[in-house]
């Protein structure tokens, strides 16, 4: 079932409300973190809560205490999506879903909305840009958007980090783009990817394009731009890694 924990305290979904004065509410003027849990675990939230405090403390924003286990407890069994939001107006935030089926695979579709240079990649509450860039995608008969930077450099989905394969090498954009340091990135990152910028040709040429979410895991990029892809058994060998390995470190927090 859906939970909600405001500030600490369960409350029922249909009475979670915050003031029409939060700032949060007013201007986006907050953060957010998403993530699934493992087997009824929070595996990725200490790596999620580290990026909010950092974005929090280079935006001089206060971040309390951030319960998320008891929300969670409090959802029931089976794996659920998880979305804690703070705001600039003092609110603490924690929403849990039941996280229902994944994606096995994407269509994507390069859409014309520049990537904006935003500090460190913060995931602000203001995310008016990435949900026009997706809407943009579904326009183009696609689920997700690849955006490109300022020089016209392939950055980021409108909710994914993204990786071309080219023959064993896995490439992502560089951080220096303005694109978010996403978790799941980091891991792939760690199983021997390497970072660079890549032009659209080159990601229109790959072998295999996959993206990478905290929820979706890592999934394969079966569409761009309305032409059919494969998906090859480099992004099949990552996605099992990780998937093995989420569930890994489940395990070992439950023992």
């Amino acid at each position: 079932m859906t939970t909600v924990s405001i500030d600490g305290v369960i409350v029922p979904p249909e009475q979670a409300t915050i003031s029409i004065f939060d700032r949060g509410f007013q201007h986006g003027d907050g953060l957010f973190e998403t993530f699934r849990t493992w087997s009824g675990v929070a595996v990725t939230w200490p790596e999620h809560e580290a990026r909010l405090r950092r974005s929090a403390a280079a935006l001089r924003l206060g971040v309390g205490d951030v319960a998320v286990n008891p929300a969670i407890e409090a959802a029931g069994g089976g794996d659920h999506r998880v979305k804690v939001i703070v705001t600039r107006g003092g609110r603490t935030i924690v929403i849990v879903e039941p996280l229902g089926a994944l994606p096995t695979a994407v269509r994507a579709a390069v859409v014309d909305l520049p990537l904006a240079r935003r500090r460190e990649g913060h995931k602000m509450l203001a995310y008016a840009d990435n949900l026009i860039a997706r809407e943009l995608a579904v326009a183009a008969g696609a689920d997700e958007a690849i955006r490109l930077d300022a020089d016209g450099y392939v950055a980021e989905g409108s909710t994914s980090n993204v990786f071309v394969v080219a023959g064993e090498s896995v490439v992502t954009p560089p951080l220096g783009t303005g694109i978010l340091a996403g978790v799941t990135r980091a891991h792939v990152l760690a199983l021997g990817g390497h970072e660079r910028r890549i032009t659209v040709d080159e990601l229109r040429g790959a072998d295999e394009i996959f993206i990478t979410s905290s929820v979706r895991g890592v999934v394969a990029v079966t569409q761009l731009d309305g032409d059919a892809r494969p998906a090859g058994p480099v992004t099949a060998r990552i996605a099992d890694v990780y998937t093995r390995e989420m569930r890994r470190r489940a395990t070992r927090s439950v023992v």
